[in-house]
């Protein structure tokens, strides 16, 4: 991809065209010829390569464009899984009863027991914190 966008200059379409395609390329390569890797993984190190090394490939115009069209796709992908998964858990609720109200005290339980995971990372990362950034106070 890096190579494939360094010959195309200042072309706003054709470099959001290219990410996305050979993004969709390598997918489909890793899964489906007999190179038999996984496609998630091609493409997690497809996107460190690019991080990395074939940022600097994208012209200075068309950077800004390509990451908003990433974040949008990323944007409808959680979407969409948002909404499966809410749709799956409310038919199974609802029609299947296999929800009950013992699993509805779990979540209580595991709600709180992720505010006190969080509150103890955030007082095992307290001097860190304090002293980076803009600094953390109690308030």
């Amino acid at each position: 991809m890096a190579f494939l966008i360094s010959r195309i200059k200042y072309n706003q379409v054709l470099e959001i065209n290219a990410t996305v395609s050979v993004s969709y390329m390598i997918f489909y390569v890793a899964e489906s010829t007999e190179l038999k890797v996984s496609g998630i993984i091609s493409i997690v190190v497809m996107g460190l390569y690019m991080t990395n090394i074939g940022k600097t490939r994208i012209s200075s115009g068309s950077a800004h464009a390509v990451h908003h069209v990433w974040s949008y796709i990323g944007f409808v992908a959680e979407t969409v899984i948002f909404i499966v998964s809410g749709i799956i858990m409310g038919q199974k609720a609802w029609h299947e009863n296999e929800i009950g109200p013992k699993d509805y005290i779990k979540l209580l339980g595991i709600y709180v027991v992720l505010h006190f995971i969080r509150f103890f990372c955030i007082l095992a990362f307290w001097p860190c914190l304090r002293k980076m950034g803009y600094g953390m106070t109690f308030k």
